[in-house]
Parts: structure tokens; sequence; C-alpha cells
């Protein structure tokens, strides 16, 4: 007889930095619940205002403010969440949110004292910071002659 394999609903965070170039990973995270998933995204979302201009954001603050509610029932109703920022002030970039309902099987060599071997040849990805400074758009000569 064989035994359950133990699942674990949850979710599935990320964030990517799209340019003309390539794509970034910048963060990806597991998270246990609705809220910790919005908690994070809230955060992340506040941090980057900055590179924003006013009217940009202005409807990020409202949905921080009061759309993340609406994103709450969605994510713990089981729909996706995608919430993407185009600065102006840096033209080409998307910075790209996504949440998702998924389920979390267990490790099968997963040692609660210690990390399994593959996690040791795993990179960090780019932190979203280090992606936004090292991104530099076009400049006009160079758009011009493409």
């Amino acid at each position: 007889m064989t035994r359950p394999v133990p699942v674990r609903p949850g979710f599935w965070r990320e964030c990517l930095l799209v340019t003309p170039v390539a794509d970034t990973l910048g963060a990806s995270y597991d998270a246990h619940t609705a809220g910790e998933t919005l908690r994070w995204l809230r955060i992340v979302v506040r941090m980057l205002q900055s590179v924003l201009t006013d009217d940009e954001a202005e409807p990020v603050t409202v949905w921080l403010l009061f759309g993340h509610r609406r994103s709450h029932a969605d994510l713990a109703q089981g729909r996706p969440l995608e919430l993407i920022l185009r600065p102006s002030r840096r033209p080409g970039l998307e910075v790209r949110f996504a949440a998702r309902p998924v389920i979390f099987l267990p490790l099968a060599d997963r040692d609660l004292r210690r990390l399994p071997e593959c996690s040791q040849q795993w990179a960090q990805p780019m932190s979203v910071a280090t992606a936004l400074t090292q991104y530099a758009p076009p400049t006009r000569v160079a758009a011009e002659q493409r």
C-alpha cells in the first residue's frame, strides 16, 4: 500500500523585468495564503513607485489603497493575478508581477535539517533594484540607426 503524497496548496509569486533585449526574473517566491501573496506584492509595488511619474503613480496608489481587496478575493477564489508597471522614465521596460494558485509537492530527497544538493546549483536571480539600475534605455542615436 502506498502512502498519499502530502501536497500543500499555496501561491507562486514572481517579478519579471521585460526589456527589448531580454526578460529577467527579478524574484520568485512561494506563499501559503492569498494575504501573504498580496503583502509581498503591495510592498514591492510601493518601493517601485519612485520610478513612476506622478500620473503613472496615481492608479498604483488607488490600487494600493482600494484595489488590493478585489485582488485578494480573486486569488482566494483561485484566479491568477498580474500587475504590469511601465515607467516612462525607462522606455522599453516593463515590470510584471504575477501571482497564481498552485499545489506544492514535497521534494523526494528533502531533509528538514539541510537543503537538497540541487539547491547549491541554482543561481539566485538578479534583484529587481540591480536589474533596474543596470537597464539603460536605448539612446535616440542607437534607435535611429536601426
